[in-house]
């Protein structure tokens, strides 16, 4: 009998998920359209079955779920199982804190898997939305490859540069302040990073937007460009979500 009330609860509960993601397409579930899908559907169901659905994956030991972007193909977002509201929330200045940069980049494989041709290690990038840039009060790092331009363009401009510089991104938002990272970097705290390293960023977090993209120099050393900047934008901006590479580095269609 237990088994057969949880097999319907289940039946239940996929059955809203369903609806719950529809809703979520057009984004009628307003700002916590995330939140409610992870942790009302996505959790729940993984605990009592296996499936994460309609999540990608749901990892409760780690305190994380990973979830396709509707209508992208290689666009993934991963969010916390707990209530994090965004780039702003004091928590994740933590020593302590959840890394969930590194844990972003270990789930790249979703994209991968997912694009129509390979991608290398300096294909791809990560990001997260200043609190005005964003549409979901659920902290969450999106993944996706990188435009080709933005990554002849950091591969140029890191050449010469130590510590923290100033980048012209045109023609996306514009300036950023960059600075390059080791792979083993990744598993430092990147929010506190820039809150504790960057003039004034401290007491603006909520206007931070922050991205992580790849980095192969012509030694074949793989490693980061750290991106940030100060002013309510999105980071997200600087991702290909129509994932147009090619296999020889040349965008389709631009």
């Amino acid at each position: 009998m237990l088994r057969l009330a949880a097999l319907l609860f289940c039946l239940a509960v996929v059955a809203g998920a369903a609806r719950t993601a529809t809703a979520f397409d057009g984004q009628a579930l307003g700002r916590d359209g995330l939140w409610r899908i992870v942790h009302g559907v996505c959790a729940p169901v993984s605990q009592i079955t296996g499936v994460p659905l309609p999540c990608l994956a749901v990892d409760h030991a780690k305190g994380y779920a990973v979830v396709r972007a509707p209508d992208d193909t290689t666009h993934i977002i991963i969010t916390p199982l707990a209530r994090v509201s965004g780039v702003e929330s004091p928590a994740l200045q933590k020593k302590d804190a959840p890394n969930y940069w590194a844990v972003a980049w270990g789930q790249r494989h979703w994209v991968t898997e997912a694009a129509d041709h390979p991608l290398a290690w300096n294909d791809l990038g990560m990001a997260i939305n200043s609190q005005p840039g964003r549409s979901q009060d659920q902290l969450h790092i999106h993944v996706d490859c990188v435009d080709p331009r933005l990554r002849q363009a950091l591969a140029r401009a890191v050449r010469s540069q130590n510590g923290w510089f100033e980048i012209d991104l045109a023609p996306w938002a514009g300036r950023y302040r960059a600075r390059r990272l080791k792979t083993s970097e990744l598993d430092q705290n990147i929010f506190r990073m820039v809150a504790l390293e960057i003039p004034r960023a401290r007491d603006n977090m909520a206007d931070e937007t922050i991205a992580v993209v790849g980095l192969e120099d012509s030694h074949r050393e793989k490693g980061f460009v750290l991106l940030a900047a100060g002013d309510g934008g999105h980071a997200e901006e600087l991702l290909d979500h129509q994932c147009r590479l090619a296999r020889n580095g040349s965008p389709k269609g631009l």
